[in-house]
């Protein structure tokens, strides 16, 4: 795909589809949104069953129901291997109405992921320019020894006419866009390598008037892992991690999700007390808890699995809380080694002793909470990151 040039708008009309669920892609959304409003004319259209914007009310919107959107839930888990690929078919139908009405009123389209496929169908059926941010593949499809749709062989045998589906579907509206963005070096190569596609990257930035340090909380000998309650966000690593601290120091462990793979909570926990970790599971908190958490906190471990960037990792450093992270993924574009943050290997005795130093050595602390707060304020500003999106977009329209 061709290098997009740059340029400015005022007066473009602006479509913004989605169907993403709950998590830092809908906050990327949000974000950008409404930086982007004060450039462009801004309709967001998204389907029933997404997760909620938060944009100013003055940005029209339209919600366009799916039915199908239902959870699959009690007896009908058994049906799934029939149930999900209808899901699909439903999605690629409605899709195709969302583009006739996207066509008939838009100059310019920006579709973020959907829930059901990554790349939403819409993008097959837009004749508008349109520009696809991907922030995630189907990473069950492309990484399945990580990534696991169930536990069951059974149903992972049942549900391969759904995978080879969701690949095609997938596949063929990620090469239907006109241009593609993505959030990190990682992803972008990530994106060459399963479709062929030169992305652009916009490092998305955070709310930094938000999330800010707080000296008048106390602090507390507590740690956090932040990620859905699936097993390829690392959170168990996270639990050795802690486990390996002199118990004398050794800090308690808050997770901090807002999805779980059934069952995978209450192992994490046998986990915990097997290994003598203090563990507190906190589910679905709203995002004024979290800020208070990062200001209680003295350390954030990013174990995750190839994440694909890590909002937390600026929302921590913006806090003043020192970050451990694998060396992986997105990560590795948002911590300068002993400057910003620590990266260590997929090793727990590594990270176990990155975490130690930061809470023996208050010099090594300050240094990396300063150097922390000052990338961020710097460099990972929201209005930055949508001034680079708004650029790309305005650009295509010419």
């Amino acid at each position: 795909m061709a290098d997009i040039p740059e340029s400015s708008s005022n007066s473009l009309k602006l479509t913004v589809f989605h169907n993403l669920p709950s998590g830092g892609g809908i906050n990327v959304a949000g974000m950008m949104i409404k930086c982007l409003s004060n450039r462009f004319s801004i309709n967001v259209h998204f389907l029933e069953g997404s997760s909620s914007l938060h944009i100013p009310a003055s940005i029209q919107t339209r919600e366009w129901l799916f039915p199908s959107a239902r959870q699959i839930s009690g007896i009908r888990r058994f049906a799934a291997p029939f149930l999900l690929p209808a899901r699909l078919k439903s999605l690629d139908r409605l899709c195709r109405k969302v583009a006739e009405e996207i066509n008939r009123s838009s100059d310019i389209v920006l579709v973020h992921n959907s829930m059901y496929v990554a790349a939403p169908p819409l993008l097959n059926y837009l004749k508008v320019p349109s520009l696809y941010f991907c922030y995630e593949f189907p990473r069950h499809l492309y990484e399945p020894a990580l990534v696991k749709r169930t536990s069951s062989r059974m149903h992972h045998f049942l549900l391969g006419h759904l995978r080879r589906l969701e690949r095609k579907m997938d596949m063929d509206a990620a090469l239907s866009a006109d241009a593609v963005v993505t959030l990190s070096g990682w992803m972008k190569k990530r994106l060459d390598d399963i479709y062929g596609i030169d992305s652009s990257i916009v490092r998305p930035g955070i709310d930094t008037e938000f999330f800010q340090s707080d000296e008048t909380v106390d602090k507390k000998q507590l740690v956090l892992s932040i990620g859905a309650l699936w097993p390829f966000k690392g959170h168990n690593m996270a639990i050795k991690t802690i486990s390996k601290i002199k118990p004398e120091i050794r800090p308690s462990l808050i997770i901090i999700a807002d999805r779980e793979f059934p069952g995978y909570g209450a192992e994490l926990e046998k986990l915990a007390s097997e290994l003598g970790v203090d563990l507190t599971l906190r589910r679905n908190i709203s995002i004024e808890e979290l800020r208070l958490l990062y200001n209680t906190g003295k350390a954030v471990l990013c174990c995750q699995h190839n994440e694909p960037y890590g909002l937390v990792l600026l929302e921590a450093m913006s806090c003043g809380i020192p970050v451990v992270a694998v060396k992986e993924g997105g990560f590795v574009d948002n911590i300068r080694s002993g400057i910003t943050g620590i990266l260590v290997n997929r090793d727990a005795d590594e990270m176990a002793a990155a975490l130690n130093e930061i809470l023996t050595d208050c010099h090594l602390r300050n240094n990396l909470i300063a150097g922390g707060r000052e990338f961020v304020a710097r460099e990972k500003s929201a209005a930055e990151a949508a001034d680079r999106l708004g650029d790309i977009l305005a650009g295509m329209s010419c």
